[in-house]
Order: structure tokens, then sequence, then C-alpha cells
């Protein structure tokens, strides 16, 4: 088989962990963007947009494809850039969530025990926003105090 051009499918979530354990796998964790450019037989090739240098193989069924803009319409380049069409609060929440586990981590292993509970609460409460948010199910009036909430909560966060 021959790997051909995505023309749909360009922007994607891994949904699980993947050690790239095949000649030229790119590995995955849960969570990572991924730019699509060819596919064959159910695997991607593409790369992880935290590390835009390494390009690689990975299989199809351990990413969620993404709702995507492409950025130049015009542009038929196989490395064409996209940006998530998700709402821009719920992209900041989720990047806001993977930083921030990162600290919170470190608490836990430093033993700071107030600290590590006082983050656990906030990032719940990030975690509740952003799933309400993303079903679609609050009035406009709702939806407009929980971006000022989540917005506020990341910015306390990041004090």
């Amino acid at each position: 088989m021959m790997w051909t051009r995505c023309k749909k499918d360009r922007y994607g979530v891994a949904i699980y962990n993947w050690k790239g354990e095949v000649k030229f796998g790119l590995p995955l964790e849960i969570g990572d963007t991924l730019q699509i450019f060819e596919e064959c037989c159910g695997w991607y090739r593409g790369y992880c947009m935290k590390n835009r240098s390494i390009k690689g193989i990975f299989p199809a069924a351990y990413v969620r494809i993404k709702p995507h803009i492409k950025t130049d319409p015009s542009d038929n380049s196989t490395c064409e850039p996209v940006i998530p069409a998700e709402d821009p609060v719920i992209r900041e929440v989720t990047q806001v969530l993977r930083e921030w586990n990162a600290i919170w981590k470190n608490l836990f292993v430093a033993r700071e025990t107030y600290k590590f509970t006082t983050l656990r609460k906030v990032m719940r409460e990030l975690v509740d926003w952003r799933r309400e948010l993303l079903t679609g199910t609050l009035t406009q009036d709702q939806t407009k105090e929980m971006r000022l909430n989540i917005t506020s909560k990341i910015d306390w966060g990041n004090r």
C-alpha cells in the first residue's frame, strides 16, 4: 500500500499512550496534539505539536480527529499548518491543566501537602468547568459566567 495525503483529517489528539516501537514510530502520550499529513492502512504519518521537528508514524486508532481551521487554504503543501476549531477558553484550560499536572506531581514528591491538595481542588474545578463548556448545554449567560470563572481561576493559579 502507498501513503496518501490526507484531504480532511489534519489535526488530532492522542487518546492512548503508544511507545512508537516500529521503524519510524512516533511515540504518543495521551493528550498530545498531532498534525497529520498522510495515511495508509490504519496508520497516520505526522508530527506532535510539542516537537514539530520529529516526524513519524502512529496508529490511526490511537488518535481522535478534531475539528480545525486551515491557516492558508491556498497552501497545498504536505505539512499544512492548522488551528484547532475548539473554543479558545477550552484550549487554554487544556493547556493549563497539562502544565499544572507537572507542578502537581512535583508538589506530591516534595510532600507539600497543603499546596498539593489546593492545586488538586482547583484542577478538579477546571476539569468540571471544561466538561460543562464542552457539553454545549449552558445558556449564553451561563457560558459567559463560566468563561469568567475559568479565566479568574487560571489567573489565580498562575500567580
